[in-house]
């Protein structure tokens, strides 16, 4: 390969590593108010919450040790075993007979929960595909709300076919408010009248038409200490809100904002409200104010036949390894890496850069593929599995070195010597990263909770090391090399018979 070739390699391939490098590490606000944050993928990535110390976007507001809210949400038509006890308890026998009938057991006797004929379930106890159809809808809907949050740690998945789990980290102003508001299903209204039950739409909502014709978007937003829910409504939006506030300046008008048949907040008016952007302050944080308008913003996509779901009590769970877990976990990779690259750099000098170069890769393969497959995050498990597979990378990279080198020091050229060497160590480097990738996706088809996304974590890190060994590595080795004209000086390598080449 030629040097210039070679050095236009080497910066396309450097602009790679710092590109990834920004992407998964940075994080910062940006907008008036610093209204607007770019969130880095490690700051994204789901976190265990038994790690603890103060992390995310509210790491200067709160201190959040570990631990945290969750709660599940039972749609319409399902009940958990212990509510159907509890309702046929203080029955009598004739009155729990007719009750029972119409609830069957899922997904068999043992199941935890029961499922309602004709809702839920027909009358032979099977899952009709429309409650499934409505189910997932709203397990999309949730894990938006959710996802709107922007908090680090929090979770949503699904019970079975059956119910939605919710996860909330102990960091936030109001996780019983979001838990709470985030099981509201149906589509936004904003009413008006002297109170809740009488309140009607103000909003003539045509055959051909939506709440969206009406409401462009709900967001919220942070004024010095003041946090605001603001709407956002079309000229035909801003019409009806002006023609229902008309004769607020002789009777104060109430407006209800509803999401299906629940009323959210209210707001008194005392004049008429002609402008296209409503903005409704009142006790809010900035995080609960976020909150409400996710709630609002995901229910303009709403409908009447959404299914209702019930959250039920939310439990408290504590951080098992303590509140130093989750920077100590950072300070042990930091040792691994600094003791990594010392070796290489004053084993094998400006060939260090090399692995530096692989390593990155396969690390920032790792951070993306820990965002983007919903069922990791970072835990110790999944940690202890990725160091592990981090030190299979450098064991293989040295043996590469260490291979050439021998190859080298027997009169070789450089590009012979690497070839060979490579060759020589191949298939048992190769049969090396396979025989643990089985072990940790035998582990992950058949073991638990957190040893089940261990497992994953330690095949797929397998496998990524794999490819950084064998293909990634000799390619950057190719491509380094190549701008050196002392190549055996730039490896750190010597012969017996001469210095160099």
């Amino acid at each position: 390969m030629s040097k210039k070739k070679s050095v236009i390699l080497l910066v396309i391939y450097t602009l790679v590593i710092a590109a990834l490098c920004f992407i998964c590490t940075v994080s910062f606000s940006y907008g008036t108010d610093n209204l607007y944050t770019f969130s880095s993928v490690m700051r994204m990535m789901e976190k265990d919450a038994d790690l603890g110390l103060a992390y995310g976007a509210n790491a200067e507001a709160g201190a959040y040790l570990g631990g945290g809210y969750s709660a599940v949400y039972y749609p319409e038509g399902v009940i958990s075993a212990k509510e159907y006890a509890d309702n046929i308890e203080g029955m009598s026998e004739d009155e729990a007979a007719e009750y029972a009938a119409d609830y069957v057991r899922y997904p068999d006797e043992s199941g935890s929960v029961y499922l309602e004929k004709g809702i839920a379930c027909d009358e032979n106890g099977a899952m009709t595909d429309s409650f499934r159809e409505a189910f997932s809808s709203a397990l999309a809907t949730v894990t938006a709300r959710y996802a709107g949050l922007r908090v680090d740690g929090a979770r949503v998945e699904a019970v079975g076919d059956y119910a939605i789990g919710v996860f909330l980290p102990a960091m936030m102003d109001g996780e019983y408010t979001a838990i709470s508001l985030f099981a509201y299903t149906g589509e936004l209204d904003v009413r008006s009248g002297s109170d809740e039950a009488s309140a009607t739409s103000i909003f003539t909502i045509r055959p051909n038409q939506t709440i969206r014709d009406y409401v462009q978007r709900v967001t919220s937003r942070t004024g010095g200490d003041t946090a605001y829910v603001e709407f956002v409504f079309t000229d035909a939006g801003r019409e009806a809100l002006a023609t229902a506030t008309a004769g607020a300046a002789d009777t104060a008008v109430t407006l209800y904002f509803f999401v299906g048949d629940t009323s959210v907040l209210s707001l008194s008016v005392s004049e008429v409200y002609d402008q296209n952007t409503l903005y409704i302050s009142g006790s809010y944080t900035a995080e609960t104010a976020n909150t409400v308008a996710v709630l609002f913003s995901t229910a303009l996509d709403g409908t009447e036949e959404d299914l209702t779901l019930t959250p039920a009590d939310a439990y408290f769970h504590t951080a098992l390894y303590g509140g130093s877990a989750l920077i100590m976990l950072y300070v042990a990779f930091g040792v691994f890496f600094v003791a990594m690259m010392a070796f290489f750099f004053i084993r094998y000098r400006r060939l260090g850069f090399v692995h530096l170069y692989t390593y990155l890769l396969f690390l920032f393969a790792m951070i993306l593929c820990g965002w983007s497959i919903p069922f990791l995050y970072l835990s110790v498990e999944t940690f202890l599995a990725f160091l592990l597979t981090s030190v299979l990378l450098c064991v293989s990279n040295a043996v590469t070195f260490e291979s050439a080198r021998r190859e080298y020091a027997l009169g070789k050229t450089m590009a012979t010597c690497v070839k060979t060497g490579y060759k020589k160590c191949f298939w048992k480097l190769f049969d090396a990263h396979i025989v643990v990738a089985v072990i940790g996706f035998l582990v992950y088809a058949i073991a638990l909770t957190s040893l089940q996304t261990a497992g994953f974590v330690l095949g797929l890190g397998a496998a990524f090391s794999g490819i950084a060994t064998l293909a990634v590595n000799r390619f950057g080795w190719a491509v380094m090399m190549g701008t050196s004209k002392r190549q055996g000086a730039f490896c750190n390598f010597k012969r017996e018979e001469t210095e160099d080449e």
